[in-house]
């Protein structure tokens, strides 16, 4: 009987974490002055690259590549190709990990731990001035 108690402990503290994390990453993606955590249909407005060829990757959520895109003339025509990705993975959010002159980098905002293919679904994108 000890045993199903500390289980049933265990799982309801496991949820309570859960539960707060999700909760904060959600109240960071409602705050208007915070670009930490964005929408994707807000990034072209952020976007701090400046002009000029880029190279942009598909990054896996394990941190490996998912699909080298390739070079574009420019980051609004690289960041259409990486909205279509993030279109067909259903991701909605992300986290700004870096943004400035030279890279864009973001990250799926909530992972997908579903299956045996987790960790190979689509988890980021890294944009690169050349």
């Amino acid at each position: 009987m000890e045993q199903g108690v500390e289980s049933i402990i265990a799982l309801a503290l496991f949820a309570i974490i859960a539960l707060a994390a999700w909760g904060y990453q959600n109240a960071r993606l409602q705050n208007a002055e915070d670009f930490s955590v964005v929408y994707t249909n807000q990034l072209p407005g952020m976007i701090a690259l400046s002009s000029g060829p880029v190279h942009c990757i598909l990054i896996r959520q394990s941190g490996n590549l998912y699909r080298d895109l390739g070079a574009f003339d420019g980051w609004s025509s690289a960041l259409v190709e990486v909205s279509k990705s993030f279109n067909r993975a259903k991701i909605d959010s992300v986290m700004v990990r870096q943004n400035n002159e030279d890279t864009f980098d973001v990250l799926r905002t909530f992972h997908s731990h579903g299956g045996k293919a987790e960790g190979k679904k689509l988890g980021g994108a890294v944009i690169r001035r050349l």
